[in-house]
C-alpha cells in the first residue's frame, strides 16, 4: 500500500504520544536531573518533512496546508510542553510555506522571462488581418467577441511583417476597411476564396 501524509502524520502522532516531552529525576536524593525528550519529536517530524519534500512541487502547498489542519486537530499534544512543540512546528510549517511560494514565484518569472514572445506573423497587409478576423468570426469559425477584445487578441497573437500591431490602429484599420468599395481591403478576393472553399467543404 502506498502511504500517504496522512499515514506518515499519524506514525508521527504516536510517536508524540508515547513521548513524554520533559522528565525530571531525582539523583541520590539531592540532584534533580532534566532529561529534555523535545528534539525527539521534532526528529520524528522528518517522517512528515521528509515526504513532503519527496512530492512534486506543485503538490507540496496543499500537503503543508494539510500538516498545519492534522497538527492543529492533533489530541497528541495533550500537556503544556507538547502544546509548545505544536506551536513551534506549526510555525516551520508557516515557514516552509512561505519559502515554498517564494521558490514557485521565482521558477514562475524565470519562465515567463525566457519564454519567447511567438506571434503569428502575418505576411499580408493589416487590412487583410482584420478582414480574414471579420470573416471568421462571421462566417462561425471563431467564436463572437466585442470589437475592443478582437482588437486586443489580435494584436496580442499577430504581427504583421514582423511588424507588432496595437489595438487602436487595428480599430482604424476596420473603420477604413468599412469605408471601402464593398467594405473590403485590397486582394480582399484571395481571403474570400479560402472562406468559400472551406465554407463548402463543412457543408
Amino acid at each position: 500500500m502506498t502511504k500517504t501524509l496522512k499515514h506518515y502524520f499519524k506514525e508521527f502522532e504516536e510517536k508524540v504520544a508515547g513521548n513524554p516531552g520533559i522528565r525530571e529525576e531525582m539523583i541520590d536524593y539531592e540532584l534533580v536531573r532534566t532529561i529534555d525528550f523535545r528534539p525527539d519529536i521534532f526528529k520524528n517530524f522528518d517522517l512528515v518533512k521528509g515526504f513532503i519534500k519527496a512530492q512534486p512541487l506543485e503538490n507540496q502547498r496543499d500537503l503543508w496546508l494539510t500538516t498545519i489542519d492534522l497538527l492543529n486537530d492533533s489530541k497528541a499534544f495533550d500537556d503544556e510542553v507538547k502544546e509548545e512543540i505544536r506551536e513551534d512546528l506549526l510555525v516551520y510549517c508557516f515557514a516552509e510555506l512561505e519559502n515554498l511560494n517564494n521558490t514557485i514565484l521565482q521558477l514562475q518569472t524565470q519562465k515567463t522571462k525566457t519564454k519567447p514572445d511567438e506571434k503569428f506573423n502575418w505576411q499580408g497587409t493589416q487590412a487583410q488581418l482584420v478582414y480574414l478576423i471579420e470573416q471568421l468570426i462571421e462566417h462561425k469559425f471563431l467564436s463572437p467577441i466585442s470589437q475592443p477584445d478582437k482588437h486586443r487578441l489580435t494584436a496580442q497573437h499577430f504581427t504583421v511583417k514582423g511588424k507588432s500591431l496595437n489595438r487602436e490602429n487595428l480599430a482604424n484599420t476596420k473603420r477604413n476597411n468599412l469605408n471601402n468599395k464593398n467594405g473590403k481591403p485590397k486582394d480582399a478576393e484571395k481571403i474570400d476564396q479560402i472562406i468559400s472553399a472551406v465554407n463548402k467543404q463543412n457543408h
